[in-house]
């Protein structure tokens, strides 16, 4: 199936025809949602500006680079009409506990297995051969967390999921345990519908979070949070200005782990994320003993390479600080 690139116009069949094709090879590639949106309406900027101003992005100053990119991704390819958004499930069942007296020290779920980035962003190279081989000459890009997009707006614009209290995009019969990547294109393909799903009057994942940084009226402020210290925070902690984030090693889960949509959450079908590492259930001990080539070895191609090993001593510091006679840091 080819079609010349004349022939894709807004509400054509041709234009039909491959938008039900890009859903065909993307589950046929693995993932579990895929959507369109079109992209003839750039995101209104008083939100993110609002945001940066408050200076809830903490120190990740790359998000007030270019906003406006941000908020309009036709600045990322000149011409892209739509945007193809994917999500994939990383959900693994937690490791069984093992009675054990020394402290805990929690990584993230999604830094269990191998970095998102690498298995997202060549799938959706696939499907974007794909694309190729069906309209010759079709532009496009892939991103994946790396480029300037708001990913859950255009994700929920895509008929994926809804954006929770939680900050996560919530995806129905999934839940929020899912990673996204976009691919964008100057082909004007037909939208899908949006998925709408409201938390009512849930408040537990605000409760959850330790540092209070979700907000029921607003976005998340980076400074409360837990992965934004364990994970983004370059250099040294500050003596003072930061949650505790004890039993956290490497990012947090609680607010994804309280919310009722992820209760029945479906184990991922990526190979690469099916079991939990031996390590995930690893205490302060078996951290503290890592030298920085077996931190190498072992993590290298990992979400956890993005701290690197200077980052897990600081944070093993900062739990060893937080149970010590000093107490929580404040």
């Amino acid at each position: 199936m080819e079609f010349p690139p004349s022939s894709v116009t807004p509400g054509s069949a041709a234009a039909h025809r491959i938008a039900r094709a890009v859903h065909e090879h993307a589950v046929e590639l693995g993932f579990d949602r895929v959507g369109i949106a079109r992209l003839d309406r750039p995101v209104p900027s008083g939100a993110l500006d609002a945001w940066l101003a408050d200076g809830r992005h903490a120190g990740m100053r790359y998000l007030a680079r270019r906003p406006e990119i941000r908020c309009d991704p036709r600045r990322l390819l000149p011409g892209a009409a739509s945007l193809i958004s994917v999500a994939l499930n990383y959900h693994a069942p937690a490791p069984p506990a093992i009675p054990d007296p020394a402290p805990p020290a929690r990584v993230a779920r999604f830094a269990w297995g191998r970095d998102y980035h690498e298995v997202l962003f060549g799938a959706l190279v696939r499907l974007a051969s794909r694309l190729y081989r069906m309209v010759p000459g079709v532009q496009t890009l892939v991103a994946v967390d790396t480029a300037p997009i708001l990913e859950r707006h255009w994700a929920a614009a895509a008929g994926l999921g809804s954006i929770g209290r939680n900050g996560s995009l919530i995806v129905p019969g999934i839940g929020s345990w899912v990673v996204l990547g976009e691919l964008l294109c100057d082909l004007p393909l037909p939208t899908d519908e949006p998925a709408p799903l409201d938390c009512g009057t849930c408040r537990l994942c605000l409760e959850a979070c330790p540092g209070g940084a979700l907000s029921a009226t607003g976005p998340m402020d980076a400074r409360r949070c837990i992965s934004y210290w364990t994970v983004e925070h370059r250099g040294p902690f500050p003596e003072q200005g930061r949650p505790r984030i004890s039993p956290w090693l490497f990012g947090c889960d609680l607010c994804q782990e309280a919310c009722p949509h992820n209760r029945a959450a479906l184990a991922t079908q990526v190979p690469a994320w099916a079991e939990p590492p031996v390590w995930s259930a690893w205490r302060r001990p078996q951290w503290q003993r890592l030298n920085a080539d077996e931190f190498e070895r072992i993590f290298g191609g990992t979400p956890l390479a993005r701290a690197g090993f200077e980052g897990i001593r600081r944070n093993l510091a900062a739990l060893q600080c937080e149970a010590g006679p000093a107490g929580p840091v404040d």
